[in-house]
């Protein structure tokens, strides 16, 4: 017996090939109990869909790449889930790769893609990313999405947090915290993100007439380790007392929260904390933690968006859908008051 095609599967169900063919690609025209029977058949007659052969007569490889630091770091896990839902239902297989902030990682990656023909790619630049180092992208025809970063002097679609606006919503919290200092840290130095973050905070304090410390000296990889290294050499080795910090992500907070507990200070009682991204564990931390969301999962399914309709339409005008934060506060910050300046070393 020859190889099993979709014409024996449609006569084996009693439905056209047209109509087993949707199925395969799980096309919502078709009814789940329609889905269910088929794929019965299917399985009953250990038939096994020739993707190979469909890509050659749509001249598409039906996989998209994703592109992202490390998934480490729970916003961008949570990301890559809302990425992968919103090409699901396009029938799309989402291949991932993973630059660590490293840009000779991120072209190799890109390169692969390219040679592999993915029909498109989501990308969220590595730090320090240029327009030259994504210019492959552009140059090859690949349809692609920058997420959550945004390149200095790169046009392309574009979806990500408002984080201007991220950085003011928490100044103004804090100004109502009545604070000295406030310290940011966190995050690498070329992030646009983080930029952009530091830009609005700092604008709604300085308004108030509150104290920030400078940000190029509290960078740090946007990791707990990163979080806490910089909280034991900036502050808790050396007695500095912020009243507020804020750090640049959520991971970097886990951190922080951590050196202040190993080193016997209260977070939300001794020092303010708060972060921005608002991922599901920061509620489960201690204390659960103030946060900036970001809405990982609605940035992802605008990723999608913005992609499938580049696909569709390569010569469209590029498009940037931004997603508005919101203050999510916690005890962190809720229990704070500002208290007479003691030395940090006890």
């Amino acid at each position: 017996m020859g190889r099993l095609t979709l014409k024996d599967v449609a006569e084996a169900c009693g439905l056209s090939r047209a109509a087993v063919s949707l199925v395969v690609r799980d096309s919502p025209r078709v009814s789940e109990q329609t889905k269910v029977r088929v794929r019965q058949v299917m399985a009953e007659m250990g038939y096994v869909y020739d993707r190979a052969a469909a890509n050659l007569r749509t001249r598409r490889s039906m996989a998209v790449g994703l592109i992202v630091t490390n998934v480490r770091n729970p916003y961008f896990a949570e990301l890559s889930m809302a990425i992968e839902q919103g090409l699901q239902g396009a029938g799309y297989t989402l291949l991932q790769g993973y630059s660590y902030d490293e840009p000779d990682k991120q072209r190799q990656l890109i390169s692969a893609m390219v040679e592999h023909r993915a029909d498109g790619v989501i990308i969220l630049p590595a730090a320090g990313s240029s327009a030259a180092s994504l210019q492959m992208l552009k140059s090859s025809g690949t349809p692609h999405v920058l997420i959550a970063r945004q390149v200095k002097g790169y046009d392309a679609d574009y979806t990500g947090a408002d984080n201007v606006r991220a950085g003011e919503l928490m100044g103004e919290h804090i100004v109502g915290l009545k604070p000295r200092s406030v310290a940011f840290i966190g995050g690498p130095m070329s992030s646009t993100a983080r930029k952009d973050r530091y830009r609005g905070l700092a604008k709604v304090l300085q308004q108030a007439g509150v104290a920030i410390s400078k940000q190029a000296q509290h960078t740090s990889e946007s990791t707990p380790s990163g979080g806490e290294q910089v909280m034991r050499s900036l502050f808790l080795e050396n007695g500095q007392r912020p009243d507020v910090i804020v750090t640049y992500s959520d991971a970097v907070a886990v951190g922080v929260l951590h050196a202040l507990r190993d080193s016997s200070f209260r977070a939300g009682r001794d020092v303010a904390v708060a972060s921005f991204d608002d991922v599901a564990d920061a509620r489960y931390q201690e204390p659960p933690l103030t946060s900036v969301a970001t809405f990982a999962d609605e940035v992802g399914g605008r990723a999608a968006q913005l992609l499938l309709a580049r696909i569709g339409d390569p010569d469209r005008p590029f498009g940037s859908l931004i997603v508005n934060p919101e203050l999510q506060v916690r005890q962190s910050t809720a229990l704070f008051q500002a208290e007479v300046p003691s030395d940090w070393r006890r």
